[in-house]
């Protein structure tokens, strides 16, 4: 049986793999830890072509995609099923949660994107609560001051338009949703909605809001480690 030594980690809205530093630590002695970052690009399938260039050039790596990158990661294992093993995706949908309001982003003007607002929005889109607050809490606003403002107006405009359902019953990797319980973003709906349409598809569900990987990082690697052998188990199996 081979292993899977190699985790690719495909980031959320902010592009940059940051709001990985939590739970790196943790998968460091597991395994090889890619992080996949983005520019600013025009299309969803610049988004998939960007993140199939950093994948690793030998076949059988396990991916960990989260929110905006969710379904860049089906794409990928759509297309790849042959080299991709047992992933994972964390608070993340197969067609845009928030098609009408994420459209709006393209009559914004950019200073509604500015650092001060952000960091309200995203407290609030993050639902970070009390029992969230840590010492990786600041994180998601030490992200957003990086972040430019036509940049992630574009990034928010191109995800209202993401919708890749039809290419989930092509895709045979097994998959683990982990399903964020206070998730402001996305409903429990877009998880149901893949279940239906993937052969090989489990939801693990966790008590946190939609940055699950940063409030509960332990809880979230013991599953991926029990998941990826599992479902490489499945995969020599077949």
């Amino acid at each position: 049986m081979y292993q899977i030594s190699t985790l690719v980690l495909l980031p959320g809205l902010d592009g940059t793999g940051r709001l990985f530093e939590p739970i790196i630590p943790l998968l460091k002695p597991l395994f090889e830890v890619v992080v996949v970052t983005y520019p600013d690009l025009d299309s969803f399938s610049d988004y998939v072509d960007c993140a199939q260039r950093q994948l690793p050039s030998t076949p059988g790596f396990s991916i960990l995609a989260e929110s905006l990158s969710g379904p860049v990661a089906l794409a990928l294992m759509a297309e790849q099923n042959n080299q991709i093993g047992p992933s994972i995706l964390a608070a993340t949908f197969a067609r845009s949660p928030l098609p009408e309001l994420t459209r709006m982003a393209g009559y914004i003007p950019e200073q509604m994107f500015s650092i001060g607002a952000l960091n309200e929005f995203c407290l609030d889109v993050y639902a970070m609560d009390a029992e969230d607050i840590s010492e990786t809490q600041p994180l998601p606003l030490n992200v957003t001051e990086q972040l430019d403002g036509t940049l992630l107006k574009n990034r928010i405009s191109t995800m209202s338009r993401i919708d890749v359902s039809a290419l989930l019953p092509h895709i045979q990797v097994p998959v683990l949703y982990l399903q964020a319980q206070r998730d402001n973003i996305v409903s429990g709906s877009h998880a149901i909605m893949m279940q239906r349409s993937l052969a090989d598809f489990n939801i693990a569900s966790i008590d946190a809001p939609h940055l699950v990987l940063q409030t509960q990082p332990k809880r979230c690697v013991e599953l991926i480690v029990r998941h990826i052998q599992a479902g490489t188990r499945t995969l020599v199996e077949r």
